[in-house]
């Protein structure tokens, strides 16, 4: 019986998130609040990591709240990609912090090849 409490060494299923780059070229987001049916409208990309992204410049007034899940859609350079997300912060000074749900496997190579390109143009976040 001790046994089947016992904790399983499963360390590589762990989340594990790339270093945070502020990317040297100028990545929008527009993103639309699916909890609450509302569109929020044009962020800047300020930093991001495989795993979340922080946003700034919200146009208007955004109607969130912490674990709301957005539905963002990145725009850079080199092509569109949507993803889910959730948001898990609210600073004062208008910075959004987003947790991205894992996209599909095309959806993954495109956010590893835009993560992979801000990394060579840019230094790290800390």
């Amino acid at each position: 019986m001790g046994e089947s409490f016992r904790q399983s060494n499963h360390s590589d299923l762990n989340r594990r998130s790339l270093k945070r780059l502020a990317p040297a070229t100028q990545i929008r987001a527009a993103v639309e609040n699916t909890t609450r049916k509302q569109i929020l409208g044009m962020a800047e990309v300020v930093n991001f990591s495989g795993l979340g992204l922080a946003l700034r410049g919200m146009s208007g007034d955004p109607v969130a709240a912490l674990g709301d899940n957005l539905y963002v859609t990145l725009i850079a350079d080199d092509g569109l990609i949507p993803v889910l997300a959730t948001l898990v912060h609210i600073k004062r000074e208008g910075l959004l912090g987003l947790r991205l749900k894992p996209p599909s496997t095309p959806g993954q190579h495109y956010l590893i090849r835009l993560y992979q390109k801000a990394a060579g143009a840019t230094a790290v976040v800390q």
